[in-house]
């Protein structure tokens, strides 16, 4: 399975033009970037070390994106820097959008979840939000 990066570029800049093309004083809709994996079902199904790619593509979906990291190790071993690779998924929501005199003002919420891996096993995860109250 593949990761069809094409088709999620396409809706983030469709939502992009959505946002700028409509008249001036109007009132926006909620505008995403789709469904955000439940970041609970990691816990539950996934295990450091054991679970690989396909089980964490089978249980979260496509990815959006992905990338590298170096961290340090723990522990006797902090000084070690180790190379992961890294998948994400990205959840970014507007809500009460408005464009009023050419100025545009919107509530907006971000959800970030970096997947890591060591070759193909799962080895970890971080989950971000800028939401005050936060319910995963």
């Amino acid at each position: 399975m593949g990761i069809d990066w094409h088709s999620r570029i396409y809706r983030l800049i469709l939502s992009v033009l959505l946002i700028f093309l409509l008249p001036v004083n109007e009132s926006l809709g909620e505008v995403g970037t789709g469904i955000f994996p439940n970041t609970q079902l990691i816990e539950k199904n996934l295990v450091r070390g054991v679970s690989t790619r396909a089980d964490v593509q089978k249980l979260l979906g496509i990815p959006t994106g992905g990338g590298g990291a170096r961290l340090p190790g723990f522990g006797e071993n902090s000084e070690v820097v180790e190379p992961y690779d890294v998948w994400y998924y990205e959840d970014i929501n507007t809500k009460k959008s408005k464009i009023k005199d050419g100025i545009m003002t919107m509530d907006m919420s971000q959800q970030i979840l970096t997947i890591f891996f060591k070759g193909d096993k799962f080895y970890g995860y971080f989950w971000t939000s800028n939401e005050s109250t936060v319910t995963r």
